[in-house]
């Protein structure tokens, strides 16, 4: 599908390109969690490739790499939570 992962990554840019640097790391620690919440298997893929999985959260566009791999219809889900979470923020 492709979506989610550039979806994310644009997300990923705005929040980086519009506030301080703690506060985007905060904020993309954030949706990386709220992705975690429907997507665990993908999270903890997305965990085994930092050095230290126990204590460093994966980058939201890891996570969606590894929900691609998964039903189109997970994608569009993941897609939709991306969406609400950002357009939250946005309010």
């Amino acid at each position: 599908m492709g979506n989610l992962r550039n979806r994310v990554n644009e997300v990923t840019d705005k929040i980086y390109n519009n506030n301080s640097p703690g506060n985007a790391t905060a904020l993309e620690e954030e949706l990386a969690k709220k992705l975690k919440e429907s997507f665990g298997e993908s999270y903890k893929k997305a965990a085994n490739e930092l050095s230290n999985p126990e204590e460093e959260i994966p980058s939201p566009g890891s996570i969606a790499h590894y929900i691609e791999e998964l039903t189109e219809s997970d994608q569009t889900n993941a897609l939709a939570i991306v969406n609400d979470w950002f357009d939250n923020l946005e309010n």
